[in-house]
């Protein structure tokens, strides 16, 4: 089954919502400026509301290895989600493994050395970094990766399956396509972006 995670949370009680619907990952935001971003003490109250067997990712843009590591430690963070370029001194730095991300529009994307990609727990394609811009299946190109491959850009209940059955990821990354508000996520939105992501896989497994 396509993994689900919702990201951009800020209450407990959405963290709650969110697994209790079934989402392999809850992501929590640490990037200045961003309408989504979090306290180091929201952040814990957060990963307290996270279901066991759920993984808390951290997402970070500009920050520093001193930062990250203060993120990690106080929302017990399974995984940092990094939107920039990737280097060997972020691997060698992080306190948890790396998501690596890289622009999904095959045309101004640049993505990171398969030798330090190798060492990710996964990369994001992303168009939109939570701004909700739509991602468009037809502009990506089913590639081979050394890791599982998730997807983000402005995906929800409507879009979700055309992506899941056109690039088939491991998992889909949701932030405005379930909200009623920035950082305020919508039960009903995100119910039937659940069903949604079932539907898709189902019709695949029919498929094959």
């Amino acid at each position: 089954m396509t993994r689900v995670k919702i990201c951009g949370l800020t209450r407990p009680e959405d963290v709650e919502l969110a697994c209790e619907l079934g989402a392999a990952y809850v992501g929590f935001n640490f990037v200045e400026g961003s309408p989504r971003r979090v306290s180091l003490e929201t952040a814990h109250e957060l990963a307290d509301a996270t279901a066991p067997g759920v993984l808390r990712v951290g997402v970070f843009k500009t920050e520093g290895a001193d930062a990250i590591s203060r993120a990690a430690k106080f929302a017990r963070l399974d995984l940092v989600q990094l939107h920039r370029p990737l280097t060997l001194a972020d691997l060698d730095s992080a306190p948890v493994p790396l998501i690596a991300v890289a622009r999904s529009e095959r045309d101004a994307r640049a993505d990171p050395p398969l030798p330090l990609l190798a060492r990710c727990h996964a990369i994001l394609l992303d168009s939109s970094e939570g701004s909700g811009r739509a991602l468009d299946p037809a502009r990506l190109r089913p590639e081979r990766w050394p890791i599982p491959v998730f997807v983000a850009g402005g995906l929800d209940a409507e879009s979700v399956g055309a992506v899941i059955r056109a690039v088939r990821p491991a998992a889909v990354d949701v932030a405005s396509g379930g909200e009623s508000a920035p950082g305020i996520k919508d039960r009903s939105k995100l119910t039937s972006l659940f069903e949604a992501v079932r539907e898709a896989d189902a019709e695949d497994d029919q498929a094959r």
